[in-house]
């Protein structure tokens, strides 16, 4: 039962994700995997500078160390 279950869900993710554009579907998994992370890992406090950045942030640091690293 818990493989139909997983099946009709990452079934309909796809489904739908083909429907957002690209850059908005990474961003939402990206989003969805950082919250799926502070739920299965829970710390009593987390300082300020331990947050993560936003997928934006995240997207703009990685362009930056492609581009010095002369990749595309």
């Amino acid at each position: 039962m818990r493989t139909k279950f997983t099946i009709v869900f990452f079934a309909q993710i796809l489904l739908l994700s083909g429907c957002a554009n690209k850059e908005t579907a990474y961003a939402n998994i990206y989003e969805g995997l950082k919250t799926r992370n502070v739920i299965m890992n829970p710390v009593s406090e987390q300082k300020p500078s331990d947050k993560s950045m936003s997928y934006q942030e995240y997207e703009a640091e990685r362009k930056k160390l492609l581009e010095s690293n002369g990749e595309k």
